[in-house]
Order: C-alpha cells, then sequence, then structure tokens
C-alpha cells in the first residue's frame, strides 16, 4: 500500500525543503497534487511510464495530454512553438490560458497519441508549483483531479481521488479560478480563441459565441 504524504507550504514562499520532499518522490514513481491558477491537478514526471499509466487512467484518454512546464523554453523542447505561437503564449497571462501545440518527439509517443499528436500547454501561475517545477528541471504530465470540476483544496477531494496519490503539495486553499481561455495553435491556421470553462472540465473547448 502507497504511503500518503502532506507538504504544508506557504502559498507565497514555499519552504524549499518541502518542495524537496516532493520532487523526490516525483522522482520516484509518485503522482501528486499541485497548485496552479486553475486549481488542483493531479500530476507525475512525463518519463515516468507506469506512473502516467496511473494518471491518465483517472481521465478522458481521448483528451491531448496537459504538460505542466517552468517557461517558455522548457515548452519548447516538448511542444512545436513557431513564431505565431511564440507571440500568443508571450502575450498571455500565465495561468490564465492553455494552449493547443503539436507535440515534438521529446513526448512519449504513448502519450503524444492520445490526442491525435497534441499536446495542451499549461503554465501553473503558482510560487509552490513554479518552485517544484524549476527543482526538477522538466514539464509535468498534468490531469484534473475530476472531470467538470474544480478543486480548489485538497479536502474537496473524494476519498478515491485522494487514494489514487502519493503526495500532495498542499497551498491551503486556492482562489477560485475565473474561465480560463484555450488557444488552438495546433494547426497552421490563424489562431483560434475557446472559452475553457476550467481545467478541470474534462478539457473540453466550448467555442465562444
Amino acid at each position: 500500500m502507497r504511503r500518503f504524504q502532506r507538504c504544508e507550504v506557504h502559498p507565497d514562499n514555499p519552504q524549499a525543503r518541502m518542495l524537496q520532499a516532493v520532487a523526490d518522490r516525483l522522482g520516484s514513481g509518485a503522482v501528486a497534487a499541485v497548485p496552479t491558477a486553475a486549481g488542483y491537478l493531479m500530476a507525475c514526471r512525463l518519463d515516468d511510464k507506469a506512473a502516467a499509466a496511473r494518471l491518465l487512467h483517472r481521465g478522458d484518454e481521448r483528451q491531448p495530454v496537459m504538460l505542466l512546464c517552468r517557461d517558455l523554453a522548457q515548452a519548447a523542447i516538448h511542444l512545436q512553438i513557431d513564431d505565431r505561437a511564440f507571440r500568443a503564449i508571450r502575450d498571455t497571462e500565465a495561468g490564465s490560458a492553455a494552449f493547443l501545440l503539436r507535440c515534438t518527439h521529446r513526448v512519449p509517443r504513448r502519450l503524444a497519441s492520445v490526442g491525435g499528436g497534441a499536446g495542451l500547454l499549461y503554465f501553473s501561475a503558482h510560487p509552490a508549483c513554479q518552485g517544484l517545477l524549476q527543482l526538477l528541471d522538466e514539464p509535468l504530465l498534468a490531469r484534473p483531479p475530476l472531470p467538470g470540476a474544480v478543486m480548489t483544496a485538497l479536502g474537496q477531494l473524494p476519498p478515491d481521488t485522494r487514494a489514487a496519490l502519493d503526495i500532495a503539495l498542499d497551498a491551503g486553499s486556492l482562489p477560485e479560478p475565473q474561465d480560463l481561455a484555450c488557444v488552438e495553435l495546433f494547426h497552421p491556421s490563424r489562431p483560434s480563441l475557446a472559452r475553457w470553462t476550467a481545467v478541470a472540465a474534462r478539457q473540453e473547448m466550448h467555442m465562444a459565441a
């Protein structure tokens, strides 16, 4: 039976030793809950096949995988970002949108094929998650804990979801997220903007009227 660990951190100035504890567990194959501007997401290392299988089993396997990246430089290694995409991402406030992009060969084929070669890029816009990504020096594969719901506190997680976690980076209650945008940059035509009611809403894009 897996041992669950909860690491409480200050939301603005997360303690380095707590971030390191989460990084170490992720390096050992853990699935973690991490705080973002879109609520708590479940995450694991991109190259951890067993952890990724556990994580994706809890979501809609037809949806593109989501990559939590530290910055644009890291994102460009795993997703194809041309000048058009770069400008769209640069001009968008971190945490307010996700970007649908084509995966590069650095994303394992078993994951890229889930979304037809596409992946969702998201920047967490939360100091604790950013600190964790700095330590790891690699993106995280992420999923909402539940389809159709935003989790702003770990106490909101149902028992079966908590049972699937190995560790939580607990930054307390998070602000209720506003509607997020999803910018579709997968196709070579001009970018299209969709209304993304929440990252947790099964990553479905509802086209704005």
